[in-house]
């Protein structure tokens, strides 16, 4: 997190220091705007939308990197040797289709963000797709810290007083830890029906 008595006084140095913090690190530039704002130090409004703009203007510049080289380093003589045309026009169409759960998923998987993005413009998703899905996962993302910040109570003594902190990481890290477990459900029931359809290893091995 970002030392409190280190942040500037005026809201313009608040809000500026918050939209550059969230090129670093997103969440905790968003929770240190809904923290600034439930103690009155920001504007609740000016800390929601510079928290959302510094995300969303985030992702817009990482699909314009992967937009700008992505294909021309897929064009180098040295790359395609080991990327054939046919392998990129398949992730191209796959991206197309499957692109938009993607992007909506990586909001839940710590880490997939960045490569995600680069590759969404490297691929070609088209741009008002990506800016309309990244829009509306980064409000979402950021009205749900800020409410949490804003109407649970906060007791200045007690248990009460983490509840807050603890809501936050819940919403920070649920959604990583249900696609876990999703995918180790899947995986489980892979597998039985791979047991299903083949009872014995000597069987399968036939």
């Amino acid at each position: 997190m970002f030392p409190i008595d280190s942040l500037p006084e005026t809201q313009a140095a608040l809000a500026v220091s918050i939209f550059f913090a969230s090129f670093v690190y997103e969440d905790g530039a968003t929770l240190l705007a809904a923290t600034l704002s439930a103690s009155g130090r920001l504007d609740p409004r000016i800390g929601l939308l510079t928290a959302f703009l510094g995300i969303w203007i985030g992702d817009i510049g990482l699909y314009g990197l992967g937009s700008a080289f992505g294909r021309r380093t897929a064009q180098s003589r040295w790359l395609q040797k080991y990327l054939k045309p046919e392998s990129l026009a398949k992730a191209e169409a796959w991206f197309f289709k499957h692109g938009s759960l993607a992007l909506v998923m990586s909001r839940a998987i710590p880490g997939s963000r960045l490569p995600l993005y680069v590759a969404a413009g490297a691929l070609r998703l088209p741009v008002r797709v990506f800016a309309r899905i990244t829009a509306a996962c980064s409000a979402v993302w950021v009205s749900a810290i800020f409410a949490i910040w804003r109407f649970v109570p906060k007791a200045s003594s007690g248990h009460q007083r983490l509840l807050p902190w603890l809501l936050t990481a819940f919403v920070l890290f649920a959604p990583w830890l249900l696609s876990k477990s999703a995918r180790s459900l899947g995986g489980w029931i892979r597998n039985r029906e791979n047991l299903r359809d083949c009872p014995t290893v000597s069987l399968c091995a036939r």
